[in-house]
């Protein structure tokens, strides 16, 4: 308890928010399930109904849906916990905030894309179409986009995959297709995420971020009830005291980290040292978390 004390102690604000407030929806959805999943949930028959409000809220709910459900909720809010500090730090909270803000936007979209595509397909062939019921929700999916933006931070470094060398560019691929293979249709948010990730470089999305002048005018001036808010007690960094950085693609961004091995060596390093040639091992050596 005295560690989660001492993460909690050092997380900023939106780090904060993005622990506690899953967390609550999680527990409230013990006794109200049903009217949260109307305001949070995502899936296509809820927008062709006209409840379009997932679009904005789905990534913060995560229903409960039995005890894995639970651990699975508490063991990724210990990851953005241990996390998601750095890249605040690095990014500021205002920067942080609309770009994983923005980032959810675009991968829901993307899934409501895919949905509707993939029922006009079914039901041209006339078969039996599940897409416009599969549901979207959780901060999973901002996980899925960041790990794949990390991976084309450095697209042609080496990385494993439980023995089986690759290229770094490949290894979202591999893991959502095992993602498939598990889970079939309800794995269709992660390939919207990966997508989005794949699309993010191409298609120039983090242009969309705002300046850092003009974030400087929403934390000073116009948007408080968001910008320049201590949420649960935690410090708001502003612009002029991020670290520097966009945390997008980079690799000391803070988004789950490979575990790192040098080359002919058993040893860790540090992760800030993945773009000089290093060779990354998912899911092997002493038995780190990812993350660490």
């Amino acid at each position: 308890m005295e560690h989660l004390g001492a993460l909690w102690g050092q997380a900023p604000a939106v780090t904060r928010s993005l622990v506690a407030l899953p967390l609550s929806l999680h527990c409230a959805g013990f006794a109200w399930k049903p009217q949260l999943q109307l305001f949070m949930d995502l899936s296509l028959v809820r927008v062709q109904n006209g409840i379009f409000w997932g679009i904005l809220t789905s990534a913060l709910w995560e229903p409960p849906q039995g005890i894995l459900s639970t651990v699975f909720a508490l063991l990724f809010a210990y990851w953005v916990l241990r996390g998601l500090p750095n890249l605040e730090t690095s990014m500021g909270s205002g920067k942080l905030l609309v770009w994983m803000m923005s980032a959810s936007v675009m991968i829901n979209l993307m899934f409501l894309l895919l949905a509707f595509i993939l029922d006009a397909v079914w039901t041209s062939l006339r078969w039996q179409s599940v897409w416009p019921y599969i549901p979207c929700h959780g901060l999973m999916t901002l996980l899925m986009f960041g790990i794949t933006l990390r991976s084309l931070a450095n697209p042609e470094a080496e990385t494993s995959f439980f023995g089986v060398p690759m290229q770094q560019k490949y290894y979202p691929l591999v893991l959502v297709s095992i993602f498939v293979l598990l889970n079939g249709p309800a794995a269709l948010h992660d390939i919207a995420a990966l997508a989005v990730g794949y699309l993010q470089g191409p298609a120039k999305l983090d242009s969309l971020l705002p300046s850092s002048g003009l974030l400087q005018k929403w934390e000073s001036a116009g948007c408080r009830l968001l910008f320049g808010r201590s949420f649960f007690g935690g410090r708001w960094i502003r612009v002029n005291e991020a670290a520097g950085g966009t945390g997008l693609g980079e690799s000391q961004s803070g988004l789950p980290s490979y575990h790192v091995i040098g080359r002919g060596h058993g040893q860790h390093q540090d992760p800030s040292r993945a773009a000089t040639g290093t060779q990354f091992v998912m899911f092997q050596g002493s038995g780190r978390r990812l993350g660490s």
